[in-house]
């Protein structure tokens, strides 16, 4: 299980800041709320393909395997 205090995917939280996307805007764009965002970058909640399919058009350039490179602090 994920630690909910640490983001698993810090590539795609540093891409997000990179951008000027506001976390808002990224959600509304992968149609969810803020919160379910917040989980699926923490590992709380998976993302599911259709949001994954998403991410892709929003960040074209990064390989999604960068993107979405795991960090090394979880526990399963």
């Amino acid at each position: 299980m994920q630690n909910d205090t640490f983001p698993l995917f810090p590539n795609l939280i540093s891409a997000i800041s990179e951008s000027g996307l506001t976390r808002r805007e990224l959600a509304q764009t992968l149609g969810m709320s803020v919160s379910s965002l917040g989980r699926r970058l923490r590992g709380s909640v998976e993302f599911r393909w259709k949001e994954l399919l998403l991410l892709r058009t929003v960040f074209p350039d990064i390989p999604m395997s960068v993107l979405l490179k795991r960090t090394g602090n979880q526990t399963d």
